[in-house]
């Protein structure tokens, strides 16, 4: 390892965003430590200079979590229709924990995985303020930070190929026309590897995505094109959604929450961030309608080449 790379703590390291950067860094030569509550969830635990083993939300399982680390990252969050834990458990108050043990240990910087428009969002999705407020209280922490608010990431776009392939049908949020640029775990590992490297890239808020843009009904009709399918798209109108977040409220918050998250982005033509990847989603859910797993799909897309610049193409 090099000693001219900081230490950085990954919490989230067992999910796809937190995998593809921890990833990255072990490979550019970072010192990592990797938070998590079972090791045997990680893509590969030989990535990891040290595994702490720990509950986010269970701030007596924290006690040295952040000692002698320099950067702390984290995507901690729940994308879950089940009632417990709730956004406010995880999104918001695991977050909290981890902020509150970076700044016990004197971490010097804060890297966060929020969401597009979360601040606009925060009055409609209890999802986006959970973040919006994790992203908050980040910022007024005296440490260095970057909040990405990324677009969405590839393995969103595995949700319609699962549709497709088990139902023959894919149902969209509205009429499918938003647009947004998803991002492989990979690519957002190296732009992370990047504002810890250099420090006049810090301190911003910045909304991120991949290189290729789509509306959600354009990724339906990929995965169709890619299954050699007849194309089966179905809308929900926006009023159903909102119905629905109504009713499901007394009895599920994070069903809720989820919800009127959807019905957000549904309602909002543009949901694109900056392009900051190479990799290309039509080539990744290729690899897996092959039968490859999410990492290995993501993996066979290549290396980042830095002589390839981002393609901003609408398809």
């Amino acid at each position: 390892m090099s000693n001219q790379h900081p230490k950085v703590l990954v919490a989230g390291a067992t999910g796809y965003i937190g995998g593809g950067v921890l990833e990255v860094l072990h490979q550019q030569g970072f010192w990592v430590r990797a938070l998590c509550r079972d090791q045997n969830r990680l893509r590969n635990a030989n990535w990891c200079d040290d595994i702490f083993i720990g509950h986010a939300t269970q701030p007596d399982t924290l006690k040295d979590l952040c000692e002698d680390i320099d950067v702390v990252f984290s995507s901690i969050g729940i994308h879950s229709f089940n009632r417990h834990p709730t956004f406010w458990d995880v999104d918001y108050q695991a977050n909290l924990n981890i902020l509150e043990a970076a700044k016990a240990a004197g971490v010097k910087h804060f890297i966060f995985v929020s969401v597009l428009r979360a601040s606009e969002m925060a009055r409609l999705s209890p999802l986006a303020k959970a973040r919006d407020q994790v992203a908050q209280a980040i910022m007024a922490s005296g440490m260095d930070y970057n909040i990405f608010a990324p677009t969405g990431f590839f393995n969103d776009a595995q949700e319609f190929l699962v549709a497709a392939k088990r139902k023959g049908v894919i149902h969209l949020f509205g009429d499918g026309s938003s647009i947004y640029n998803p991002l492989s775990a990979l690519d957002f590992g190296e732009e992370v590897a990047r504002v810890i490297k250099e420090p006049l890239l810090r301190n911003t808020v910045r909304p991120v995505g991949g290189c290729e843009k789509y509306s959600n009904r354009q990724m339906a009709e990929l995965v169709f094109e890619i299954l050699d399918q007849e194309p089966n798209i179905k809308s929900i109108p926006t009023w159903v959604i909102a119905l629905w977040a109504l009713a499901l409220r007394p009895f599920n918050y994070n069903a809720y929450a989820l919800v009127k998250f959807f019905e957000f982005t549904a309602r909002t033509p543009d949901m694109t961030g900056e392009a900051i990847g190479h990799r290309h989603v039509g080539d990744f859910l290729r690899n897996l309608a092959k039968g490859m797993s999410l990492v290995e799909a993501d993996r066979a897309l290549g290396l980042w080449n830095e002589s390839r610049l981002p393609v901003d193409a609408k398809r």
